[in-house]
């Protein structure tokens, strides 16, 4: 019975994902059940984004109870969050993010977790491959639970 549940549960999972690699979706959410299983809810993380927009610098992040509560150790209102820091985002975010451009089937994608914690460190997705100016990345540089 465990090995038919295994079974259908696997061919489940191949037959909703349609083009989606196998592999990096198994990784994808063995990293986000890791992460979820740790339940950490309040952080600091430096964050950098990268994309073909408006330059931005790393910034360092606190998140308490899953909500960003600072930027570079001032308070931040949502305002600022739609606006100035339109690219923040908390580790919930983040497996968002990876789960929709996943989704969207990019040409190219890279995706690296944290070994201890499952969170991602480096993220990359290349949309197109005839587009020079849709990429986007974040990275991650360090992380402390608080």
């Amino acid at each position: 019975m465990k090995k038919f549940i295994s079974i259908l549960f696997i061919s489940l999972l191949f037959y909703s994902c349609n083009s989606i690699d196998p592999v990096e979706l198994n990784e994808f959410q063995m990293n986000f059940n890791k992460w979820k299983s740790h339940d950490i809810t309040s952080y600091t993380i430096t964050l950098k984004m990268s994309c073909f927009c408006i330059p931005t610098d790393p910034i360092d992040i606190k998140i308490e109870n899953n909500k960003i509560n600072e930027i570079n150790n001032s308070t931040v209102t949502s305002e600022q969050l739609n606006n100035e820091y339109w690219y923040a985002k908390t580790i919930d975010e983040l497996f968002i993010f990876i789960d929709e451009n996943i989704k969207e089937e990019p040409f190219e994608q890279v995706l690296e977790f944290n070994e201890t914690h499952g969170f991602p460190e480096y993220i990359y997705f290349n949309r197109e491959e005839m587009l020079v100016d849709e990429e986007i990345g974040y990275t991650i540089s360090s992380f402390n639970i608080d």
